[in-house]
């Protein structure tokens, strides 16, 4: 452990040790009571209290229906005022597909919303153990066919949908490429995934060598995977671990974000292996330093890959320039 924290970039652990949602003991939880932790980080959201909107950017929740038709799927949209016709990033948030919300990345989607020509519609998807797979995706894929076909009614631009998410929101935006490719009913321009776990088996070297990494442990992934394939885990269905997939072929090109001192690094470099191999481009790119989630602390490291990120999303908007 002590090996591991010393490779930390300074600022982001101390960051990291003084958050109040390093109060929750999350793999406790994992264990006894998952859904707790939604009201555990729920508490000191309330107490933090909602940032403010800036007043050059519109936020709307809005409802659209579900497949399953008795219920309706909340999207939460980010858009500069006044843009129209906006390229669209369909995005997942993380939270081991346990816990998280849309409202917990408005420090990020309200500057970078503004920083980008590009509006962000953010899934408020269904949550395990309560819904497992494939309830999730499905959400996800519901969300995405919308928007295929009623893009315009937000501004947004139908022929050119962005997917992504970070964490386990990384693999369900993954999983919804894959069936979006399969049944050929919406086509993804390029998927964006943030330190996503790709494999439920956990055999990696980086998830042995870093088992007990502070904010993701190989203990916690296992629960993860537990509660959200549940009975289907020796044999996952289709689309539920995205390393499982028999054909990386046709697949977006790629933007994979890893972090160092990160037990799931090794299954995302693999992932974006196997897109190479069927011709597909990557863009992978490693922060040294990092931790899982850490882009959610206050640091200059934090600072300085919101600045490539806007770096990357240029890049992926115009690639001819």
């Amino acid at each position: 452990m002590k090996r591991i924290i010393k490779n930390i970039d300074a600022e982001l652990w101390e960051a990291i040790s003084n958050s109040a949602f390093n109060q929750i003991d999350y793999e406790s939880l994992l264990v006894n009571n998952p859904a707790k932790i939604r009201e555990e980080e729920m508490n000191i959201i309330v107490k933090e209290g909602p940032l403010a909107i800036p007043k050059q950017l519109d936020v709307e929740n809005i409802h659209i229906p579900s497949s399953d038709k008795f219920r309706k799927i909340r999207l939460r949209l980010y858009k500069a005022k006044g843009k129209q016709n906006l390229p669209v990033l369909l995005y997942f948030h993380g939270g081991a597909f346990i816990y998280g919300t849309p409202e917990q990345y408005d420090f990020l989607f309200f500057r970078l919303a503004l920083d980008i020509d590009m509006m962000i519609v953010s899934v408020d998807y269904r949550l395990a153990p309560e819904h497992p797979f494939p309830a999730g995706m499905q959400d996800g894929f519901d969300a995405l066919l919308w928007l295929s076909q009623h893009a315009e009614q937000i501004e947004g631009n139908k022929d050119n949908i962005l997917i992504g998410g970070s964490s386990a929101g990384a693999t369900m935006a993954a999983s919804v490429t894959q069936l979006a490719r399969d049944t050929k009913k919406a086509e993804i321009k390029h998927q964006y995934l943030l330190y996503p776990p790709m494999s439920h088996l956990l055999q990696t070297p980086s998830m042995n060598e870093l088992a007990h990494a502070p904010m993701q442990t190989q203990k916690a992934a296992a629960l993860m995977w537990k509660h959200y394939l549940q009975h289907t885990i020796i044999q996952p269905p289709k689309y539920a671990v995205p390393l499982l997939v028999e054909n990386f072929h046709n697949l977006p090109n790629a933007t994979i974000i890893v972090c160092e001192i990160d037990p799931l690094k090794d299954e995302a470099k693999i992932y974006a292996r196997e897109l190479e191999k069927a011709g597909i481009l990557v863009n992978l790119c490693e922060i040294k330093g990092a931790v899982h989630a850490f882009d959610f602390f206050s640091c200059s490291l934090s600072n300085h890959f919101y600045t490539k990120q806007i770096e990357l999303f240029n890049q992926i908007l115009n690639p001819e320039q």
